[in-house]
C-alpha cells in the first residue's frame, strides 16, 4: 500500500510538473484534467484526494499567454490587501484579453462573493461552468451561492453535480444529506 501510494504521487508529481513547465500546450493539459478527473472517481484517502485537486487546479490557473499569467500573479496581492475593487477590475480586464480563460472567472466570482455580490459571483460562477463544467470549485461556490440565496433546491443540485465529479467527499456528502432534509 505504501509504496503504490509513494508510485502514485511520484506520477502526480511528474504530471504537475509537467502542467506547470507547459503553458501553451492546451490539448494536453485537457488530458491531463481528464486523467486526474477520472482518478477521483476511485476510493482515495483525503490526502490523495486533495493532491489531485490540487493538481487539476494548477492545470485550470494556467492562462494561454505567459503576459497574462503574470498579470494574474498580481491578483494575490489585491486581495492579501483586500483591495477587491482593485481585483475586480484587473480580473475584467484579463477577461476582456483572454474570455475562456477559466481561472480569471473564477477568481473574479469569489471577490464578488467576498463583498457579499452573489448575483455577480453566480453569473461568474456559471461562466466558469460554461468553460469547463467539471470545475468543482466553481460548483462548490455555487452551491454556497444558491445556499446564501435561500434556493435550497438549486444548492442540493449542484452539489449532486458535483458528487459525480467527488464521488468519494465526505464533505459532499453530508451537504446532500443535509440539504435532503430541507427540500
Amino acid at each position: 500500500m505504501i509504496q503504490s501510494k509513494r508510485y502514485f504521487f511520484i506520477i502526480l508529481i511528474l504530471l504537475s510538473y509537467q502542467v506547470c513547465t507547459s503553458q501553451v500546450h492546451a490539448n494536453s493539459n485537457s488530458d491531463r484534467v481528464d486523467y486526474l478527473i477520472e482518478l477521483l472517481q476511485e476510493p482515495l484517502d483525503t490526502e490523495s484526494q486533495k493532491e489531485i485537486k490540487g493538481a487539476i487546479i494548477r492545470i485550470w490557473k494556467l492562462s494561454k499567454s505567459e503576459e497574462i499569467q503574470q498579470k494574474m500573479n498580481n491578483i494575490e496581492h489585491f486581495i492579501r490587501f483586500r483591495q477587491y475593487q482593485e481585483a475586480e477590475d484587473f480580473l475584467s480586464h484579463i477577461i476582456l484579453e483572454q474570455d475562456d480563460f477559466i481561472d480569471a472567472y473564477y477568481q473574479r466570482a469569489i471577490i464578488h462573493y467576498y463583498q457579499g455580490e452573489v448575483n455577480e459571483a453566480r453569473l461568474d460562477l456559471l461562466n466558469v461552468l460554461s468553460l469547463e463544467p467539471r470545475h468543482f470549485d466553481a460548483l462548490k461556490v455555487l452551491a454556497l451561492v444558491y445556499e446564501k440565496q435561500n434556493k435550497k433546491t438549486e444548492a442540493y443540485y449542484t452539489y449532486k453535480k458535483l458528487e459525480k465529479i467527488l464521488p468519494h467527499d465526505e464533505n459532499v456528502r453530508s451537504k446532500l444529506k443535509s440539504l435532503e432534509k430541507l427540500i
